[in-house]
């Protein structure tokens, strides 16, 4: 139900310390080749990996407490993009398998890379009195390809995390 809410307000100084530390974590998927990285907002003209935040980090809801903390609850939706110019199905479903396999390790689901299951043991600590709750996602999905053949696949995740701060 709480996905049906709509966001009370915005986690201003939350935003970059959810960027840095998504960025990290992202990066520490071992289904990564050698040498790739998952970028910020930034990719290629052909191809590439890289994640997009568009609403920022968003309060869902608050409470002060009688000692004057403040609680809140919090997402931070972004989508992870990676561009291919893939033009044959086995390509596009090696992308597809590559996204969900992602989207599995980083909501602790277990995932099998190169014949070794694996799985996500921890999220990472955030500052100031931020702590990942649960990470979700979506399916993932292609976007029309363009005329030169090059094409976005997208997937949707989402960090629900608790804010605490003293007032």
């Amino acid at each position: 139900m709480a996905d049906l809410e709509k966001p009370i307000g915005k986690d201003v100084s939350g935003h970059e310390i959810l960027i840095e530390a998504m960025k990290a974590l992202l990066n520490q998927y071992p289904g990564l080749e050698k040498g790739e990285r998952i970028k910020y907002e930034e990719l290629g003209a052909d191809g590439g990996i890289s994640f997009y935040t568009d609403a920022g980090a968003l309060v869902y809801s608050e409470k002060e407490d009688i000692c004057g903390v403040m609680h809140q609850v919090c997402q931070f939706p972004f989508i992870v993009v990676y561009r291919t110019a893939a033009d044959k199905e086995w390509q596009k479903l090696s992308v597809q398998k590559f996204l969900d396999s992602l989207g599995k390790w980083i909501c602790h689901e277990p995932v099998t890379i190169n014949g070794v299951e694996t799985r996500l043991s921890t999220f990472p600590e955030l500052s100031q009195g931020r702590t990942i709750k649960r990470i979700t996602r979506d399916n993932s999905y292609g976007t029309q390809p363009q005329e030169n053949g090059v094409q976005d696949w997208l997937l949707p995740i989402t960090v629900k995390y608790e804010y605490n701060w003293e007032k």
